[in-house]
């Protein structure tokens, strides 16, 4: 039996203080604009830990002591310019005069008055939304679209509307483009049958100063950030909250994630003799192969054993062989206890030769775990998976629309095993087909006639910024098997060039087991106060963590934002950080 099960259920917190973001909502206007503010906006200020409290509409009015008191305002609900006078809008077009920043995911510009109009200098507003499902990334050199790639462009599931403003003030920066092309107009002259576009890009993402403030206009339906459009941790969410961050007035503290890197490799049998790992720990990985533990030969045991003990290496089992898992059977079903009982006892007995034991993450072969496995797993000190997908079901049986914390996905998350909360899974993938980076990259499998030392950095390089985009860390996978076909000065190559392509970033290189404790602990604490006074910001935090965090504290660098970090130790209840 298990003390906890389900899915685990979190409650939105609110912050006070003057270095909270003041969140813009309407409870009372059109459902299906209302109901989607929760996991478009809310659930992402969670994750990134931002601070925020929210002003309703439905029962509060704007005033210059509530925008004023705050690091910058939220428009986070379609509809809410039909909502607020020209007075309001004059208001909190005077927060950000004062220095308060804004952000407004709300697109319909048409429906706002002068006061916030006049912030970006928007003139001639098409009366008629038009509708696309790609955005493309104008350059890079700004500090909101630093992560992206100049020029890069994001493909929605599903066509979402926006606003066409065919003139704003020339301090305004446009940041991206929403792409207008024949299937568009053939989708949206159904749905607009009067209205007539020129097809082309149309800029959707504008970004200016404005007295002593900064402000952010998206002209892009906030239904983007919903699953069934786009969503979060897709390649676009550092536009997101790097808007924020970019807006708000500083100093700014959140609760966010570090940029943490790490590496795994799949199907690990001791190809090279292991010198793949001891190449990705001279570029500072801290990397997990997961062994196939009936094929690694004795003679490596050694080598894993120094790996294990030095901290360097995070060995682990990935299944027994290749088609019999150590905690399912292979497409059938849950295991026996008898059969979970054989295959812990040789594994047992592998790690005693070995000499030393893995750590608390695990990496299994295929993605099919049995629940009945859980309770041999605890015995062994065992708490983290990653990836988890879906505990007790045949893989033809999962859904990927049943995810995780904080977005429902089943590619970024972190969360408590439903079986059993003393498990605690995340993963920060690509899509399950874009998982292996070296896929397509190397003569493996003839996926190419040579090993494309380029194109294999540059898809190394993408999944590093997809995990930072998203706010999560970043995670480069591939399989032992590609290095049947790559050589070691390749593969060394390979990191090089991927180091090159990322040079500009902060990177934190970490185990699997130092992320896993992190990410459950930052789960647990979230900032209840935030003040700030002259330079200094003073957070009080509520909740409790098994480990050490960070939190970081953002400032203005010139036009762009640094961020620094203060320490927080293990806590339970409440702490102080200044």
């Amino acid at each position: 039996m298990v003390a906890d099960s389900g899915r685990v259920q979190r409650e939105r917190h609110l912050t006070s203080g003057n270095g909270a973001l003041l969140v813009v909502l309407h409870s009372g206007g059109p459902y299906w604009e209302r109901v989607i503010v929760d996991e478009t906006v809310l659930a992402a200020l969670a994750h990134f830990g931002m601070p925020y409290r929210v002003l309703d509409l439905a029962g509060e009015r704007p005033t210059p002591e509530v925008l004023n008191r705050c690091a910058g305002i939220v428009l986070a609900q379609n509809g809410l310019g039909a909502c607020l006078s020209d007075a309001e809008t004059g208001l909190i077009a005077d927060a950000v005069r004062n220095g308060v920043g804004l952000v407004n995911f709300d697109y319909d510009v048409r429906a706002y008055g002068a006061p916030l109009l006049e912030i970006f200098g928007f003139e001639r507003i098409n009366p008629h939304p038009y509708a696309t499902h790609t955005v493309r990334v104008r350059e890079c050199d700004h500090y909101i679209t630093e992560l992206q790639s100049a020029g890069e462009f994001h493909t929605f599931d599903r066509m979402v509307t926006a606003i066409i403003a065919e003139k704003w003030g020339e301090a305004v920066i446009p940041l991206a483009d929403g792409i207008l092309g024949k299937e568009q107009l053939i989708h949206i002259r159904h749905l607009a049958p009067w209205s007539a576009f020129e097809p082309r890009n149309f800029s959707l993402v504008f970004a200016t100063a404005w007295g002593e403030g900064r402000a952010v206009q998206f002209t892009l339906n906030s239904r983007v950030w919903r699953n069934a459009f786009f969503g979060h941790a897709r390649g676009m969410d550092d536009l997101f909250w790097r808007s924020i961050l970019w807006t708000v007035r500083k100093p700014f503290a959140a609760n966010m994630v570090p940029p943490f890197v790490t590496m795994s490799w799949d199907d690990c049998e001791g190809r090279h003799d292991f010198a793949y790992a001891d190449i990705a720990v001279e570029h500072g990985y801290v990397p997990m192969p997961s062994l196939f533990v009936k094929q690694v030969p004795e003679r490596l045991f050694p080598k894993i054993r120094a790996g294990l003990k030095s901290g360097k290496v995070q060995y682990n089992t990935h299944a027994l062989d290749y088609y019999n898992l150590l905690v399912y059977n292979f497409g059938k079903g849950e295991c026996s206890e008898g059969e979970l009982e054989e295959n812990f006892a040789f594994q047992d007995a592998f790690w005693r030769r070995v000499g030393a034991y893995p750590g608390a993450t695990l990496r299994f072969h295929w993605g099919e775990y049995g629940v009945r496995a859980l309770p041999f797993l605890k015995a062994r000190g065992h708490r983290f998976f990653c990836p988890a997908l879906q505990t007790g079901l045949h893989k033809a049986d999962m859904c990927m629309q049943d995810g995780f914390h904080p977005y429902g996905l089943q590619t970024c998350y972190y969360d408590y095993l439903p079986d059993d909360h003393d498990f605690f899974a995340f993963a920060a993938m690509l899509a399950r087909h874009q998982e292996d980076f070296l896929t397509g990259c190397t003569p493996y499998l003839r996926e190419s006639e040579r090993t494309d030392v380029e194109k294999a950095a540059g898809n190394a390089a993408l999944q590093v910024r997809h995990g930072h985009r998203a706010g999560f860390y970043a995670e480069i996978v591939t399989h032992e098997q590609k290095f049947d076909a790559v050589t070691m000065e390749a593969w060394d190559r390979i990191l090089t060039r991927a180091d090159q392509m990322t040079g500009g970033f902060e990177k934190v290189h970490a185990s699997h087991d130092e992320i896993g404790h992190y990410l459950k602990g930052k789960d647990g604490v979230r900032i209840a106060e935030a003040t700030v006074e002259g330079d200094s910001v003073r957070c009080r935090l509520a909740g409790r963590t098994a480990v050490p965090l960070r939190l970081s504290v953002f400032r203005d660098e010139g036009e762009s934002v640094a961020r620094e970090y203060r320490a927080i130790d293990g806590f339970e209840g409440g702490a102080e950080v200044g």
